[in-house]
């Protein structure tokens, strides 16, 4: 039996389900009842329930696209921000695809302090430690930055990406979406990028409202 409708927003401890369902990300079971663990909104798949997070920090995993901000470097390599407690690991052989030898090259002239990096994580190891993998070679060279609560970027993707193909198809822009929080959008108009950035912040500010994609949908439609 389900005590929710999907896409309410529900507290820590709320009676979600009981009976023939089983627990999903953002829920629990106690005496084969599911409640929920977070603060957010709950997704009701066939017999799955969950609740996505509108609120906590990014926490990698293995697989996650990410963008990362270089804050130090080392002799292999550099150090990335990743808007999470644990950083990330770049190695300078990873970016660039070949055996370098760190005593003949400036890495310097490949990332500095403050690049930004598209990258995978490819590796979190039980000492929290994430090697990353770059999804490009260099950093960012082009489009604004924009930086969202890691918690309401499934949001922006929307159910099965209906949010981001919104954003992309109705302005003609490109959009890079990091797990942690961190969004590329890359377009030739700045007045269409600036549209999507303000939609984005939008987003995230109304991700608990309903009817939100068709709000942003006519809300782009009107730079055509």
């Amino acid at each position: 039996m389900l005590f929710v409708s999907n896409r309410e927003l529900v507290v820590p401890g709320k009676l979600l389900a009981e009976g023939n369902y089983v627990a999903g990300e953002g829920a629990f079971v106690e005496d084969g009842k599911i409640f929920s663990s977070v603060v957010g909104l709950t997704e009701i798949r066939e017999r799955s329930v969950s609740v996505i997070s509108l609120q906590g920090r990014y926490i990698p995993r293995r697989g996650d696209k990410v963008i990362g901000i270089v804050v130090d470097t080392h002799p292999y390599g550099w150090i990335l921000d990743l808007n999470s407690p644990y950083t990330g690991n770049l190695l300078a052989s990873e970016l660039v695809g070949r055996r370098i030898d760190i005593f003949k090259e400036d890495l310097s002239k490949l990332l500095r302090m403050g690049d930004a990096v598209l990258a995978e994580v490819r590796e979190v190891d039980d000492r929290w430690r994430v090697f990353l993998s770059p999804l490009q070679r260099g950093r960012i060279k082009e489009g604004r930055l924009v930086e969202i609560s890691p918690a309401k970027v499934p949001r922006v993707i929307g159910r099965r990406g209906s949010m981001l193909r919104v954003l992309q198809e109705t302005t003609g822009c490109r959009l890079e979406v990091g797990i942690n929080g961190r969004i590329l959008v890359k377009g030739k108009d700045p007045d269409k990028v600036n549209a999507v950035v303000e939609a984005i912040l939008l987003i995230e500010k109304e991700a608990h409202l309903s009817g939100l994609t068709d709000r942003i949908k006519a809300k782009l439609e009107k730079l055509r």
